[in-house]
Formats: structure tokens, C-alpha cells, sequence
């Protein structure tokens, strides 16, 4: 029966590639179209004998006036006859797109996922499953392929990620979705935006793919497709040896920001393994689902032949620099943030064995006090002779004209230069905290003491300042 073979052929895939594991809580999208209706159902009734549970989650995009309002009554009325725990949320995703200054496309994929994080984060719901089928792969590949892509790009959508989100109706094609849900008698809603050929998808959907059936291939959605999981296949070693690889050249500071591959090692490797790395360091900066084209991996790669001070901006708002010797992934968002923090000075008491926590720089400060002549001292961590403080010590940021003694004799140097001297780029200064009295500087965080309250042979206590993620 052609409903049992659909069912099975998704609990297969399930299986196949570890989507969804007994005890499991799977939050399952539903727009309230056919797909995602189909998807819904099928987990429906796979999740009993499967052992896991079903929540449904909605976001109205609050696009299609009472037509986005249907969607929304509809999806509740399912999941209440299927007596399945549901959420939803309402969003005016237009105007995100305009604070985000990205296309409405995009803004309502940042809304779905925001709102199903929270759902999981409250709910504690560990999977996250979305209805992209066969259609879509294929319909994926080519817009890549429209668009230029790398390797990655030929792979198509993941079955499953790392974060908990996947796939499992992308072994079964669009039409046999459409079957499904006539052979069971179940509803779902028409999106008429659909039909709209404004939007890229739409076109390669409506107008290339049924144009390729046509005068090339029938069968062109299991063939595109098909190709996706093969260079998938393939691609997997390639991708593991790049990672392992970007462990070795990325940043070698325990914090690990911010985000850079080391620039001479970079020029030693052959094109495949270098865009691969371009990419992975990428998506450390700007989040998994950031995708570069391949121009924009080739750009990057120019900057190999720049010096200090060379950047790029690339869209969705990815900075890349040569910052000495060491090429450099920021998020545009990120930096503005941190620019915008530091415009203002910020200052709080020091006191041994206290937290501090810098939120936008995402920076914990921990300061204990310590024998000096039994601690021994871990990286990153500063010593601050507690004999030598006769004053209350304070975090802050850098300020104009900061000075610290570097010599024996105390003479002193601007902390500017002594950051210049040690190659910190400039905007990485910006995020580096000191250790100050109200007159001078005492210590540089996480890089050096001044020598007036360096720990020496005399010292029996220490203050330890540690810096790190929170």
C-alpha cells in the first residue's frame, strides 16, 4: 500500500542516518502546507513504536493577512485533533527584514529558528524537524549551482545537523507527499506566495525544474538529487580532514577570538583544502547556516598575497582581514557591538576571589589570591604582587594616553604601543581589559604586569587574574 511504503521509506531514513533516537522530543515545523501537514502525520504515527514524543511549532510571518491567520487556526486545529502539544508565535517579518537588512526570505528563516530555539530551550525538546523533501534538495543544488558554489554547495540540505535539526521527508518526492495526504484524507494549506516568481526558489521550482523534466530528463529531481548524496559521500573526508586541519592553524588562544587562520600555513595548501578551511572559518564567524559563494571564497583567498591592514566585506555582513600574519573572520554585527560598548568607558572595584563578567565581549575575569611560592601558574594568567597594592585596583577599558612601567627602573610606556609592539590589531585592543589603580595601569590582562608590581623573590601572596570565556 502506497501509504505504508512512504511511512516506511521515512522511518528508514530515520534510521539511517540517527535523526531521531528513543526518548527523543521532536518539535516538528508546520506551516500548515503540504509538506509540513505530511511530515507531522508521519511522525504521528511512526512516534509511538518509535519511542519518541511529537510537539508542533507555528510561525505566523503576519504577510498574508487573514490567509496567514487560516494557516495559523488551521495548524492549532491539527495539532488538537492529533492531541499533540503545539506553539505558536507571530512575527511581522517585513519589517525584520528591514532591521536586518536582509530579504524577507531570509528574515522569516532567522524568526523560525529563534522561535524554535526558545521553544527547545524552555521545553527541552532535542530535535528539531523540518519538512524539506526531494524537491528541495534538487531545487537547492540548482540555485547554488545558479549562484557558483564549492563542493559543499553540490551536497545539498544535510539529513541531519549537529544542532538537533532534521530532515527525514528527503528521501520522498513532492509528489508523493501530495499521494500521502490524498490517500489519508488530511487537508493543508495553499501558500500562494508559492506562485509568486519574484521569489528565486519559486522560479527554479515553477519554471527550470518542470522545463528540465520536460526537454532533458524526467527523472531530473532523483538525479539532482541523487548527485547531492554522492558528492556528499565523498566530500565527508575531506571536510573531516579540514577541520582537524583548522584546529592546527586557527587561533592558538584559549578563548579563541577571534576568528583567524594562520596566513603562511594557508599559502602552503592546495586550493580544495584552503577554500574548505576559508569556509569552515566562515561559519565559526557568522553561524552554521552561513554559506559562502565560491567568488567570495576566491576574494577571500586574494587577501593570502595582501599585508596588515588589507579587508573585505562580503554579504550578510562578514568582514575578513590580514592582521599580521593571520587572516581574520568577524561578524560586521559583532564589531559594531563591541565599537559601540567601548564608546562609552566602564569601570568596576577589583576584589580577590570575585567574578566579573563583560557581556558584550563575552569575557568572565576571575581574580583569587594565591601562595605564590606553591602556585604555579596556568596560561593566560597574570600575577600581581599583593604586598605592592596600597590602593583599590579596578577593571576597565583602555583610555587615551594609558602608560604602564616595562622597565626595571619604572620608566614607562603607552599601553598603545605596547600593544603595537606585541602585533594585537587594533580593534583587538578594544577588547582587552586592564587592571588599573586610579593612577596607572597594574596589568594588561591575560598579556603582562607592570614591572612595579611584578611578583619577585620577596613575594609570599599573589593575586591571580584570569580571563577567559564566561
Amino acid at each position: 500500500m502506497k501509504i505504508n511504503s512512504t511511512i516506511q521509506r521515512v522511518a528508514e531514513t530515520i534510521k539511517k542516518y540517527n535523526m531521531i533516537e528513543k526518548g527523543d522530543k521532536v518539535l516538528v515545523a508546520v506551516s500548515g502546507g503540504a509538506d509540513s501537514v505530511c511530515l507531522l502525520h508521519i511522525l504521528y504515527v511512526l512516534s509511538e513504536n518509535m519511542g519518541f514524543k511529537v510537539g508542533v511549532a507555528h510561525l505566523n510571518h503576519k504577510i498574508r493577512g487573514e490567509e496567514a491567520d487560516a494557516d495559523e487556526r488551521f495548524v492549532e486545529t491539527l495539532a488538537k485533533k492529533l492531541n499533540i502539544e503545539y506553539f505558536v508565535k507571530r512575527v511581522e517579518v517585513e519589517t525584520l527584514a528591514r532591521n536586518k537588512n536582509v530579504t524577507v526570505e531570509e528574515a522569516g528563516r532567522i524568526a523560525r529558528y529563534m522561535f524554535f530555539d526558545e521553544i527547545r530551550q524552555e521545553k527541552k525538546y532535542n530535535k528539531i524537524a523540518t519538512a524539506h523533501n526531494r524537491n528541495d534538495m534538487a531545487e537547492t543544488i540548482l540555485m547554488r549551482i545558479i549562484r557558483g558554489t564549492g563542493s559543499e554547495g553540490f551536497a545539498g540540505i544535510k539529513y541531519a545537523r549537529e544542532d538537533g535539526v532534521v530532515r527525514p521527508l528527503l528521501d520522498v518526492k513532492r509528489s508523493e507527499i501530495e499521494e500521502y495526504l490524498d490517500a489519508i484524507g488530511l487537508d493543508f494549506c495553499t501558500d500562494k506566495t508559492n506562485s509568486d516568481n519574484n521569489y528565486t526558489r519559486n522560479r527554479v521550482r515553477n519554471e527550470l525544474i518542470p522545463m528540465l523534466e520536460k526537454d532533458f530528463n524526467p527523472n531530473i529531481i532523483d538525479t539532482i538529487a541523487g548527485m547531492g548524496e554522492t558528492v556528499s559521500s565523498d566530500g565527508e573526508f575531506v571536510r573531516k580532514y579540514a577541520e582537524r586541519l583548522y584546529e592546527r592553524i586557527n587561533n592558538p588562544l584559549p578563548k579563541e577570538e577571534p576568528v583567524v587562520l594562520h596566513k603562511e600555513t594557508m599559502e602552503m595548501l592546495e586550493y580544495p583544502i584552503k577554500a574548505r578551511l576559508v569556509r569552515i572559518a566562515s561559519e565559526k564567524a557568522m553561524g552554521k547556516d552561513f554559506a559562502l559563494e565560491k567568488k567570495h571564497t576566491d576574494e577571500i583567498l586574494k587577501l593570502l598575497d595582501k599585508e596588515t591592514g588589507a579587508e573585505i566585506h562580503l554579504p550578510k555582513g562578514l568582514i575578513v582581514s590580514v592582521k599580521y600574519g593571520w587572516l581574520e573572520f568577524r561578524d560586521e554585527k559583532n564589531r559594531k557591538e563591541v565599537k559601540e560598548f567601548f564608546a562609552n568607558e566602564y569601570s568596576c572595584e577589583a576584589e580577590k576571589d570575585s567574578r566579573y563578567y563583560i557581556e558584550p565581549l563575552d569575557l568572565e575575569i576571575e581574580i583569587t589570591e594565591e601562595d605564590y611560592e606553591s602556585y604555579t601558574p596556568k596560561e593566560g594568567e597574570i600575577l600581581i604582587d599583593k604586598e605592592k597594592i596600597n590602593e583599590k585596583l579596578y577593571i576597565r577599558n583602555r583610555r587615551r594616553g594609558d602608560k604602564m612601567a616595562v622597565f626595571k627602573d619604572g620608566r614607562e610606556k603607552k599601553v598603545k604601543s605596547i600593544f603595537i609592539d606585541m602585533k594585537i590589531d587594533r580593534e583587538e585592543r578594544e577588547r582587552i581589559p586592564l587592571i588599573a589603580t586610579q593612577g596607572e595601569v597594574v596589568a594588561i590582562c591575560g598579556l603582562r604586569v607592570s614591572e612595579k608590581y611584578k611578583a619577585d623573590k620577596s613575594t609570599k601572596r599573589v593575586w591571580v587574574i584570569r580571563i577567559g570565556k564566561q
